[in-house]
Formats: structure tokens, sequence, C-alpha cells
């Protein structure tokens, strides 16, 4: 295996960069990563909606579960009006399909409900999903679902929205704009000068090259925990009951902030799998 020096993983690591597109979700959350104006111009122009300010957006938010799989959002954002989006980009159909969206929203909704809250108080979601392909097969821009009720074709009212935005849609229109410049390589290219703005600054400016070469280190080194974690668990074959009495027991307090109990959560059970099947350590916690 050859061992890179510094400048040939500096180069390597812009030649990445040059190639990258928004279609790529590691550049497209650094791209879009607390940047207000640019996922309230993407949500604008996907929504249709104008009216719409967003108040806070974030990347690569893990939502963890205690039972089952977990979910790492791409973009996750709110609005003046407390809706609540989860963006994600996909190049692979496999990982867009509906099964996909279903858990992306079930975890979500347990992310922003308390004990005690009333049902009627959950706020208004919208899972996205901007795919490489028409994933659908409808020839359509954009795919909005709703939960319906089938004997009378009413809407059914959960506040919970799906949306698929097909990715190969290049019609003379904002959503055929957008989808180009999702596919473009090179800024000069794009329609919208906001996007534009922030993909010249990640691959051209040199603080914005150094932040997007940090975060490819972040994710490599991510990747590579999450891996051994997954190795640990499979070599030592951790007993399903063993683990549920334990996970019983990292249930997040009431009075636990929900970012600490996640950071919580991920250290312990990366003790725990690595601790393996081994009796006598599995108590300790």
């Amino acid at each position: 295996m050859q061992v890179l020096n510094l400048d040939e993983k500096n180069t390597e690591r812009m030649d990445a960069i040059n190639k990258f597109t928004l279609m790529d979700d590691t550049f497209m959350t650094q791209v879009f990563s607390s940047d207000l104006e640019c996922t309230e111009e993407l949500l604008k122009i996907i929504l249709k909606r104008d009216d719409l300010t967003v108040t806070k957006s974030v990347t690569q938010l893990t939502i963890g579960n205690l039972f089952g799989r977990s979910v790492r959002l791409d973009i996750y954002a709110n609005d003046s009006e407390g809706k609540q989006y989860d963006i994600e980009v996909q190049q692979d159909d496999s990982g867009a399909v509906p099964e996909r969206a279903r858990l992306n929203s079930s975890l979500f909704d347990t992310r922003l409900t308390t004990s005690g809250s009333k049902y009627t108080e959950m706020p208004e979601t919208y899972i996205i999903f901007i795919t490489s392909n028409d994933v659908l097969v409808g020839g359509l821009p954009i795919y909005t679902i709703e939960r319906t009720v089938q004997e009378t074709g009413k809407l059914f009212n959960d506040k919970a929205h799906i949306v698929y935005v097909n990715g190969s849609y290049r019609g003379d229109d904002e959503v055929g704009w957008l989808m180009h410049d999702f596919n473009c390589v090179n800024y000069h290219e794009m329609h919208n000068a906001k996007i534009a703005a922030r993909v010249r600054y990640f691959k051209e400016e040199p603080k914005g090259v150094a932040d997007m070469c940090k975060t490819m280190q972040v994710i490599v080194d991510r990747e590579r925990d999450e891996a051994e974690v997954s190795r640990s668990k499979k070599s030592h074959g951790i007993c399903g009951k063993m683990e549920s009495m334990i996970l019983i027991k990292l249930q997040r307090p009431h009075c636990c902030p929900l970012s600490r109990y996640e950071r919580l959560l991920h250290k312990r059970k990366r003790k725990i799998y690595y601790r393996g099947c081994c009796s006598s350590g599995f108590f300790r916690y």
C-alpha cells in the first residue's frame, strides 16, 4: 500500500474537490452548512414558496435509535413558522426507496417530540430527496407524497410530507435550472448566483478549500470508526437480549439535552460493541 506524502494528499484532495458537484453529499453538505440564504433558496424553489424564511440550517445531523437503525441527515433546517426540513441527496436509487423516506420521517418525529407534549403540537415536517435519477419514473420534476384517506380521497392532514426531486430533470424552469446546477462541476455554468458563489468559495478560496479538506478528513475518520465498530460487533456476536437490557438503561433522562444524550449514546454503544459478549464486562455501565 502506497503512503502518500502531504503534497500528494493535498493534490489528491484538490482533484476530488474540483470534480465535486452538489449531488455529492460530502460537498453539498459543506456548501449548505449554516448558510441560511442558500438553504432558503433551495427550499423556495423545490416547495414553490416565496414566503419561506429559514432560521436554522445544519448538516450531517445524526438521529440515534436505541433499538434499531439510526439516520444521518444531509441538511436539517427549520423556518420561521416552526416547520422542519430534512434534505437528502442520493446518487444511488437504492438509497431513496420509499421505505428510506418512511424511516427518516419516523425518526425525524422522535427528535421533534418531548414527553408530555400534545400530539397536535407536533411540527409540520418535510422529508426531501434530491435523486440523480427519476426514481419514481413518472417523468415529473417533483413528486409530493401525502397520506390520504382512500375511501374519501381526502388528505389525512398529519402534517408529514415527503418530496422527491428528479435530479435528471432539465426543464426550462426554476427546478430544471436548479437540477442543472446540482450536476455542474463548473460554477461558471450555474444559473443560481447565490449557490454558485458558495460553490466557488469551497473550490477556489484558500479558506474554503481548507475547510473542505478538513471536512473530507473528518468523514474519512468517522467512516473508519464506524467500520471498526461494525466489525467488532459482528466478530463478538453481541447477544440481542443482553444488548437490549443495556440500551434500556441508556434511555434519555428528561433533563438531558438531546444533543448531549446522542453523544453519550454513541460513546457508550461503541464501548459496548468493543467489549463484545463478555458477561463480566457488560453490566459495568
